[in-house]
């Protein structure tokens, strides 16, 4: 039977928690992405350490002895990681207090737009008190062998939070989770897409490809790549199936191989999540039928310039326009993660590439 303990932190500091901050790993699987609080809520945070204001708890996970050996890590937060990136990257001089900054003890002293540094050398008083300030760190200890439970707890301290789907997705945990972030560390994420990844979009992108290899190793079509099916499917594969699971990824990576050759570095085409399946389930079909030479960049830019003069020439001459040219333009606005969409938009652009969808993509589902 496992169970949680919980006790504070003795001695926790800001001086102690940056000096000891080796010890500490701040991205555990269930953890959301670092480094997306805005600059108004870091220098507010910062503001409330320096005005003596009640900070909301932190907690970390106590690691065993054996884990210790194993990781070199002492804790992992479990909750509070962008309050603590966010007070070290203010000693570490990354950003500065507000312009408007008020100490309230002394309202005759101007901190504002000073770094920790500046606060160092002016006002030492000052940099001492922030340096003793006692952060509420809770540690939380794991008796037994059920580690779910810190995955639980992260989920339940965060329900208030307005997390997005990648990251609720990426605090179920297990043998699906692991797989989205092994594939969302590939090539084609980490230097050819050109959107952002501040919350996890990789990881995003990366479940629906996963879930489209699952769906056609089963054999059935092309699927929604919606949240409730993603979901599911980090559910379905949390603690069992870890071989299927590592068969998905590694297809995945065998297609985002040839997309990375093709594609170039933070490629104008991939601006956008809502057209990856489909260029993913064209390129794996050009693969799989010895056709990758008829994908290519060039083609995707010209297909991309086509959809644009067939724009201009139907608000000239609506009957002149390709229908489904029209029609792919409006399903690429609207409804992307739909199975209908995706099938429909992919049977245009494959048409337009010569390439070959196999039947079983493209039938109905139940079919």
């Amino acid at each position: 039977m496992s169970f949680v303990e919980t006790s504070v932190l003795k001695n926790s500091t800001i001086m102690l928690i940056h000096a000891e901050r080796d010890d500490i790993f701040m991205n555990p699987d269930y953890q959301r992405m670092g480094g997306v609080w805005t600059m108004e809520k870091r220098q507010l945070l910062i503001d409330s350490i320096l005005n003596d204001y009640d900070l909301p708890k932190i907690y970390f996970h106590a690691y065993s002895n054996e884990q210790i050996s194993k990781t070199g890590k002492r804790y992992a937060v479990i909750d509070g990681r962008q309050r603590l990136e966010t007070i070290l990257d203010f000693i570490d001089g990354k950003f500065p207090l507000s312009k408007d900054f008020q100490y309230q003890r002394d309202s005759t002293l101007d901190l504002g737009g000073l770094t920790y540094g500046d606060i160092a050398k002016g006002f030492p008083k000052i940099r001492v008190k922030f340096d003793s300030f006692v952060l509420p760190i809770v540690t939380v200890s794991i008796e037994g062998d059920d580690l779910d439970l810190i995955e639980d707890m992260f989920s339940r301290l965060n329900e208030a939070v307005p997390l997005n789907a990648a990251e609720k997705r990426n605090a179920i945990g297990g043998f699906l989770v692991k797989a989205i972030t092994d594939v969302a560390g590939h090539q084609f994420f980490q230097s050819r897409v050109r959107f952002r990844n501040n919350r996890y979009q990789h990881k995003e992108a990366a479940a629906r490809f996963l879930l489209l290899e699952e769906s056609f190793d089963s054999g059935r079509p092309i699927v929604d790549t919606k949240k409730v099916y993603l979901d599911d499917l980090a559910r379905k594969y949390h603690s069992r199936g870890q071989k299927h699971v590592q068969r998905l990824a590694a297809a995945v990576n065998a297609v985002l191989d040839v997309m990375s050759r093709e594609f170039a570095a933070r490629d104008e085409l991939l601006l956008a999540q809502g057209i990856l399946t489909v260029y993913y389930i064209v390129f794996k079909s050009a693969l799989n039928g010895g056709m990758t030479e008829k994908v290519t960049r060039s083609k995707l830019l010209r297909f991309r310039k086509k959809l644009s003069d067939n724009r201009d020439l139907a608000v000239r001459e609506y009957a002149e326009a390709s229908f489904d040219l029209l029609e792919f333009d409006r399903l690429n606005q609207q409804g992307t993660n739909d199975a209908s969409s995706i099938k429909e938009r992919t049977r245009i652009l494959a048409a337009e590439l010569g390439i070959e969808i196999p039947p079983q993509y493209m039938m109905t589902h139940g079919k």
